[in-house]
């Protein structure tokens, strides 16, 4: 699983078996959309593609454009929007090179977590490119911050996430989880979380053309003083294990596994697209520093 490797070891990299078919609408447009999810060449990458529109989109933090209740991919010619969900599956599933083709501009919400996107990755299989990939370690910590919200990566052994929310309401104050992410935990206690809203908030939504496509089918809806479905929740916690599902699918637009204790208070998805950018560029500048020494390091032993 390439979410969470446990070991120092290398990744292998992965594509899917076949053509993946999944159709659905988004959560923002409301618009139908269908997306195929199709077999790679090791070193791909996770790329968007459209029969509708002009040039591919990697998937990279760096083409982040819109981080508002959801991430916005874009080159510029056309955009893809809320490709957190999608994300989170293919990191659970270990897949690191495919070809997203989307012929709308949002990925479907589907039921509101990764459940259908893992169960159809699954049914068509996962296969190994013999190609290997270094995880993420790193040297320091990395951290971002605004206000009194903030997320900082500490270098670990292995994936770990401690996460905190604090909304102003009765069910969600003061939550926290923490958990080693392996294969078992993030497949059996994370990707089934849906997301969440407040009844409160639709209408100041919808009119900022937000959430025409959400309902009670694709999310945990909360009302002033609890849930509009308690006895539908599939966790007891299941909004927080759904920030943990945006944590590692936002993470995962750095295209690699990442070996950190990831600590996340009242955070959100510009401040994990924000870490990422910033564990990237640090990431760079260190394993160049790493080649020079090594380089170095083999003219004097000549």
């Amino acid at each position: 699983m390439t979410v969470s490797a446990t070991h120092p070891g290398l990744t292998k990299r992965a594509t899917v078996r076949g053509i993946v078919h999944i159709d659905g609408i988004g959560l923002h447009s409301g618009e139908a959309a269908n997306l195929r999810i199709k077999p790679a060449p090791a070193g791909t990458g996770l790329v968007f593609q459209s029969p509708n529109h002009r040039g591919p989109i990697e998937v990279t933090p760096f083409n982040a454009v819109d981080t508002r209740q959801a991430v916005t991919l874009s080159n510029k010619n056309w955009k893809v929007q809320t490709v957190e969900h999608l994300l989170a599956a293919l990191a659970a599933t270990g897949v690191t090179d495919a070809i997203l083709e989307l012929d709308s501009q949002e990925v479907p919400i589907l039921d509101g977590s990764s459940r259908i996107f893992v169960q159809e990755i699954q049914k068509v299989g996962v296969r190994e490119l013999g190609a290997e990939l270094e995880p993420i370690r790193l040297a320091q910590a990395v951290w971002v911050v605004d206000g009194d919200r903030y997320i900082v990566a500490l270098p670990s052994d292995s994936f770990r996430v401690t996460c905190t929310i604090d909304f102003p309401h009765p069910e969600l104050r003061g939550q926290s989880i923490s958990m080693d992410l392996d294969s078992r935990t993030f497949l059996e206690e994370v990707v089934d979380a849906r997301t969440f809203g407040f009844l409160t908030d639709v209408e100041a939504l919808r009119k900022k053309g937000l959430i025409k496509g959400a309902s009670a089918d694709n999310a945990v809806v909360l009302t002033e003083d609890g849930y509009l479905d308690r006895e539908g929740l599939r966790f007891s916690d299941e909004c927080i294990r759904h920030k943990v599902l945006d944590l590692v699918g936002d993470l995962y637009l750095m295209g690699r596994p990442i070996h950190a204790h990831v600590i996340a208070h009242r955070g959100g998805h510009g401040l994990d697209v924000a870490l990422a950018r910033l564990i990237l560029q640090r990431t760079a500048m260190d394993e160049l520093s790493a080649r020079r020494q090594q380089k170095a390091d083999t003219v004097v032993a000549l």
